[in-house]
C-alpha cells in the first residue's frame, strides 16, 4: 500500500508540474504579448510629440521643417493647429471631408478622445496652438486604449490560438509522462511475469514504481533462496533414499534366499515352513516397497528418463492381463479384458515399462485391498481425439480421502493414508501427459491424446 500511495502522490506532482509549466509558458508569452502593446501604444503618442518639435515660425508663418514632414507623412495622414478661440490658423495634407475652419470646445474635447470624423486623432499642445495629428481611418483603435487594429485582430486570433496551443501542450506533456509511467509499469509487468516463471528478477529502483521495484527484487532473492533450499532438501532426500534402497537390497536377498530354502526344506514341520513363506512373501513385498519408494522419487523430482517407443496398447493390455494369470495373481480375482476392435490397429507413444508397472500396480491394488475376491473390468475405446482406458473393479474402492489426496484436493500430512501404489500410478500418467480421472470409488479412465498415436500400417511404413 505504502508503494501505491508512492505513486498516486507522484502522479499527482507529475499534474501540478505540467499546470505550473502551462502557467510558466503562458505568462511568458502574455508578458511578451504586453510589452509589445506598451512599446506600440507609447510610440504613436511620442511621434505626435515630435512633430510638435518640427514646428517653426517665419515671419508669422507656421511651417513644418523637412524632417517633420517625413514624420507627418510616415506616422500620420495629416495634421492642423488650432489656436485658443478653435480656429484653425495651419494644415498639412489636410482631408477634403474636413473642411471646418472652427471647431468649438465640445468638438475639441470628443475628437481629442476619441475620432474625428472616423479619423484617430492625436493632440499635442504647442507655442503655437493646439498641434491635432490624424491617422489613417482604420489604422488605429482608440477606446481607452491606443493601439493598432492590426494589434487587436492580433489579439483576437490569439486568444482562441492561446487556447489550443495549451491543449496541445497539456496532451504532449500528458503523453510523455504517461509514456514514462507505462515504461515503469511495464518493466514491473516484466519483472512479474520473470518471477511466475520461477526466474530471478533484478529491476532497476527508481521513478515513480520505485518502491515496487524494490519488493520485486527482494521477493525474487526470497524465493530464490528458498528454491536453493528446496533443491538441496531434495537432493539430500534423493540421496538419502537412494542409499538406503541400496543398503537394504543385500540383506533383504539374503532374507528372501534363506526363506525360499527354508521352504522347501522338508526337515521341518509345515508350520515352520508356512512361516518361511509368510517371511518370503514379506520379503518380496518390502522389496516391491522399496521400488515403489525408487520410482516416485524419481518421477516426483523428473530424474526417472522416459524411454519412449510406440507400441500397441491392445497388445500390452494382454500381455499384463496373461502374466497376471501366469504368475497365479488372481487366486480368488477375476479380470476381464475388453478391446475395441477399432483400437487393434492404433499405436501409442510412451514407455512401455512404466505404463505396465502403473496397469499392474491398479490391478494389483485391486487384489490386496479385495482379498477375498472381486471382479476386475478393462475396457479400451477408441474415442474422439485418442484412446480411452478404463479400470474398474467392484470391490471395496478407493477411499474418499485417497482421491482426495491423489488429485490435490487436500494436503499431504503424516495422517495420509498408504497410496504409494496409486501415486506412481498417477505420476506415470502424468508423465506421459495422459489425462486420469476418478470417475468414482470404483472406476479410473485414462485418456491418451491423440497427437501421439498412429495407426500399425504406419509404424510399419515408418520402420
Amino acid at each position: 500500500m505504502k508503494s501505491l500511495s508512492k505513486i498516486i502522490v507522484r502522479y499527482l506532482m507529475t499534474a501540478v508540474l505540467i499546470l505550473l509549466i502551462t502557467i510558466f509558458l503562458n505568462g511568458f508569452v502574455y508578458v511578451v504579448t504586453a510589452f509589445q502593446f506598451v512599446h506600440a501604444s507609447n510610440t504613436t503618442p511620442g511621434a505626435i510629440q515630435d512633430l510638435a518639435e518640427e514646428l517653426t515660425m517665419e515671419d508669422g508663418v507656421i511651417s513644418l521643417t523637412e524632417q517633420g514632414q517625413e514624420l507627418a507623412d510616415t506616422a500620420f495622414q495629416f495634421a492642423m493647429l488650432l489656436d485658443d478661440d478653435g480656429n484653425r490658423i495651419w494644415s498639412y495634407h489636410l482631408p477634403t471631408d474636413l473642411p471646418n475652419l472652427h471647431y468649438t470646445a465640445s468638438e475639441i474635447a470628443v475628437f481629442s478622445k476619441w475620432y474625428l470624423h472616423d479619423y484617430p486623432i492625436l493632440c499635442y499642445v504647442t507655442d503655437y496652438g493646439l498641434l491635432v495629428a490624424g491617422a489613417p481611418k482604420g489604422s488605429l483603435f482608440r477606446y481607452n486604449i491606443l493601439d493598432s487594429v492590426d494589434k487587436i485582430k492580433y489579439v483576437a486570433y490569439m486568444i482562441p490560438a492561446t487556447l489550443i496551443l495549451n491543449l496541445v501542450l497539456v496532451i504532449i506533456l500528458t503523453i510523455m509522462w504517461g509514456i514514462r509511467f507505462y515504461q515503469s509499469l511495464r518493466t514491473i509487468a516484466a519483472g512479474v511475469e520473470s518471477l511466475s516463471q520461477e526466474q530471478p528478477v533484478t529491476l532497476p529502483e527508481k521513478g515513480m514504481t520505485e518502491l515496487l521495484a524494490k519488493q520485486l527484487n527482494q521477493t525474487s532473492k526470497i524465493l530464490t533462496r528458498q528454491r536453493e533450499h528446496l533443491a538441496k532438501r531434495d537432493d539430500a532426500r534423493t540421496t538419502w533414499i537412494s542409499g538406503v534402497s541400496h543398503d537394504i537390497r543385500t540383506p533383504l536377498s539374503l532374507i528372501m534366499g534363506y526363506a525360499s530354502n527354508l521352504k522347501e526344506d522338508c526337515s521341518l514341520s509345515e508350520e515352520q515352513r508356512h512361516i518361511a513363506a509368510v517371511m518370503e512373501s514379506q520379503s518380496l513385498q518390502i522389496k516391491h516397497l522399496i521400488e515403489d519408494l525408487n520410482l516416485t522419487s524419481k518421477l516426483e523430482y523428473d530424474a526417472q528418463p522416459l524411454r519412449i517407443t510406440s507400441f500397441s496398447p491392445s497388445r500390452l493390455l494382454r500381455t499384463i492381463v496373461s502374466d497376471c494369470y501366469n504368475q497365479e495373481l488372481l487366486a480368488a480375482h477375476t479380470l476381464e479384458l475388453f478391446i475395441d476392435k477399432e483400437v487393434e490397429q492404433i499405436c501409442l507413444d510412451g514407455d512401455t515399462a512404466l505404463l505396465t508397472r502403473a496397469f499392474l500396480n491398479l490391478i494389483q491394488n485391486s487384489v490386496r485391498h479385495n482379498p477375498h475376491g472381486c471382479q476386475i473390468q478393462i475396457c479400451l475405446s477408441l474415442e474422439e481425439g485418442g484412446v480411452l482406458f478404463c479400470y474398474a473393479d467392484d470391490g471395496s474402492g478407493i477411499p474418499s480421502n485417497v482421491i482426495a489426496s491423489l488429485t490435490g484436493q487436500v494436503p499431504e500430512t503424516e495422517k495420509t493414508p498408504h497410496i504409494m501404489g496409486l501415486r506412481i500410478v498417477t505420476q506415470i500418467f502424468k508423465a506421459h501427459e495422459w489425462n486420469l480421472r476418478f470417475l468414482d470409488r470404483h472406476t479410473i479412465s485414462v485418456f491418451a491424446k491423440a497427437a501421439s498415436h498412429k495407426s500399425v500400417s504406419q509404424k510399419k511404413a515408418d520402420q
